[in-house]
């Protein structure tokens, strides 16, 4: 990398605006979903400006990932549901107090996996319908489904399965929708 490519990408104020587009970079990862073109996308904008950073004479803080990325969920679907909730909130909690590319990826990569064994619970094979992936439902909205479906007796996944008919439609939807993420973007 050159001067003239480093102050491309971060001017002439460039300790500040380092530490601004990597708050915007942070931004963007914790609002978009969890899509692997996506976020290398980001985490390669990240390595630009780290590199553009370090030849300017900045230097990166050493950090040590210390997040666990193994998840376990529950069949019953509002533990796992929270479960997922509180693994997501870590991750993004965590992903605010970082700086560095390596640290970004590897958050990156575990909202992935976390994403992915997550939407491998709500895949029961059934048809798969046009839906729109980045349409998350309103977390809220999602648990007063469940807590709904749980009135109907329904408690686990394979009660859902059974009974996609009468559950509850914002239900239904992210069953379709997260089956459709498995199917798009795999299984782990």
């Amino acid at each position: 990398m050159t001067q003239k490519e480093a102050l491309t990408y971060l001017g002439e104020d460039w300790e500040d605006a380092f530490e601004e587009e990597i708050f915007a970079l942070k931004q963007q990862i914790l609002t978009i979903i969890p899509i692997q073109n996506l976020y290398q996308a980001k985490i390669d904008k990240c390595k630009k400006l780290e590199e553009a950073f370090v030849f300017l004479g900045g230097r990166l803080a050493i950090e040590n990932n210390f997040i666990d990325d193994r998840y376990t969920f529950s069949e019953i679907i509002l533990d796992a549901f929270q479960n997922y909730q509180q693994y997501k909130n870590k991750l993004k909690l965590n992903l605010t107090q970082i700086y560095t590319s390596n640290s970004i990826k590897f958050i990156c990569e575990s909202l992935l996996k976390l994403e992915i064994e997550y939407a491998n619970l709500w895949n029961l094979n059934s048809e798969i319908v046009q839906v729109t992936l980045s349409n998350q439902p309103d977390p809220m909205e999602l648990l007063q489904a469940i807590k709904q479906f749980n009135k109907l007796k329904g408690y686990t996944f394979s009660d859902l399965k059974e009974m996609l008919i009468v559950a509850p439609k914002v239900l239904v939807e992210e069953q379709k929708r997260l089956t459709l993420y498995t199917t798009k973007y795999g299984k782990l």
